[in-house]
This record gives C-alpha cells, structure tokens and sequence, in this order.
C-alpha cells in the first residue's frame, strides 16, 4: 500500500485525511496546530514534526491548504516539504489556488524530482466527512491515473481536466457560481424581509422551486436560522474571488458580477464575518436594507 503524507487538518483535510487513514493507506500527517492531528493519530497515523519529515516518509503527499502563501510556506524552507524529498515524490495540491500559482508551484516542485498534480475540491465539510467530494485534477495524465484510487477515498465525482492549472481553473469557474447563488439567495432574502415576508415561508417557496440545490437549501436554513457555523468559511470565498478577478485579468476576460461580489465579500470580512460560513453575506446584506442583519 502506498505511503501517503497529509499536511493541512483543518475543516476540510482533517475528514480528508481520516478517509485515507480508513482505506488501509500508511499516513503521516502534519498540522501547524498538532492538537488537530489527535484524531488520525487515534485512527492510526504517524504525526510528523514537520513537512520535511512528511515528505520522507511519504510515496505521496497531499496538501490542503488555505491559500498559495500556506502553500508555499510548507514547500519551502529547511524544515519544508522539498527537503524531505529522498526519491521521486507525488504531490497532490487539493488547496485552491490560481493556475498561474499552480503552474509555478509545480515547476519549482520538478526541480526536486516531485510531480504535482492540482486537484481542488468542490464539496464542503459535509462530503469531506462522508467522502463524497468532487474532485477536479490538472497535470499529467500517467500521474493522475495512477492516483485515482487514492483520490477515491476523499470523493465521488474525479474529472481529469488537462495540463497543469487545469483543475485550479475549473476551481475558480465552479466557486464563481457557488459565490453568485448564495450573493443572490442573501439579496432576495433580504427583499422579502424588507416587505414583511416570513424569511420561512420565502425558503419554502425557492426549496419547491426549480432553482433548488441542496447548496441553496443549507444555506436557507443558515439565514433563517441566524446560524453562520462555518462549512465554508467566507474568507476562503473572499480570496477565491479575488483569485477569479486576477485570472479574468490575465485572459482578457470581464467578470463584472463577480467583481461586484468581490466588492461585497469584501465588505462582510471587513464587517467581521471572515472565519463565519459564506452565507454571513446576508447579514451584511440586511444591514445595508436597515434591518440589523
């Protein structure tokens, strides 16, 4: 069985991570805050004292990752993922990043004999647990196919995508419309509470309707409910559109919803709602309107 590596045990890698333990794979893992690792510790995984050491016991190693800066912080440096590597290395980058990111994360990684593949994930806590994520990879075919049963632990749906960035990009297409449903879900929320509506009745009414998705439904119930309990946190929203914004830049493409979202994510994280779930763009919403969120 492969040796397999996880660093990043936060929201997502940490069920992520105990799915692969559960699949019989040999695991080493590392998080910056160790008390996360208690668990696959539990379920039998070695808690290393650093990426470095990570990479030395691993065949494979998967990163989960808040952003490219974490990214690379854990690649680079004495006690860094790449001064580990004793022999050729896989690395599966499921963090979300901007395919400019990722295309140079995996040069720099082929100077140390390490084939990346970037495979972002769609999906939140709830499928991370139950391992049901979709799965988008970008990189060398040969790699990802050789991968895809590891893959398979962690989710349902895996789509190769094409070359390296491929699945960082189809990333930030499939986070463009998650941001602009629940955007729109909080604005019409709001309208039917300025004119009086019960916000229940307003959520029974769109669950019977054909614009349903068990994405709209929870996060119907995170707005009636008033509960933000974070699945996704809406900082992470933030920066994925910021990184939509920079890649529209950089092909020449205009995005003028997205940068209208970005502007009001931005507002919400300013407000204090960064580390709640995305779906806090409705208090900031209704605040705007007058009603105190």
């Amino acid at each position: 069985m492969t040796k397999v590596g996880f660093i990043g045990l936060g929201l997502m890698g940490g069920p992520m991570a105990a799915n692969v333990a559960r699949a019989g794979y040999e695991l080493t893992v590392f998080n910056r805050t160790p008390e996360k690792a208690k668990h696959l510790a539990d379920l039998g995984a070695y808690v290393a004292g650093s990426p470095k050491e990570v990479a030395a016991r691993s065949e494979v190693v998967i990163t989960m990752l808040a952003d490219a800066v974490a990214v690379t912080a854990a690649l680079e440096g004495e006690a860094g993922l790449l001064a580990g590597v004793a022999q050729p290395l896989v690395w599966i980058d499921m963090s979300t990043v901007s395919p400019d990111e990722t295309r140079a994360l995996s040069a720099r990684a082929m100077e140390a004999n390490v084939d990346l593949l970037d495979a972002p994930v769609f999906g939140s806590t709830g499928p991370a647990t139950d391992g049901t994520l979709g799965i988008m990879v970008g990189g060398t075919e040969k790699t990802f196919e050789r991968q895809r049963d590891l893959l398979g632990t962690m989710g349902k749906h895996i789509f190769y995508m094409g070359p390296s960035g491929s699945g960082a990009l189809v990333k930030l297409c499939f986070n463009l419309m998650v941001a602009a449903q629940v955007e729109s879900l909080a604005e019409a929320m709001v309208l039917g509470a300025k004119g009086g509506l019960d916000l229940r009745q307003v959520g029974q009414v769109i669950t019977a309707s054909g614009i349903n998705s068990n994405l709209i439904e929870r996060k119907i119930e995170n707005i009636t409910g008033g509960d933000y309990a974070p699945a996704f946190p809406l900082r992470h929203m933030h920066k994925d559109l910021g990184l939509m914004i920079d890649t529209a830049k950089s092909l020449g493409v205009a995005l003028p919803t997205t940068a209208v979202n970005h502007q009001m994510f931005n507002a919400a994280k300013a407000r204090g709602h960064a580390d709640e779930d995305f779906s806090a763009i409705y208090p900031v919403i209704a605040e705007m309107a007058g009603l105190g969120g």
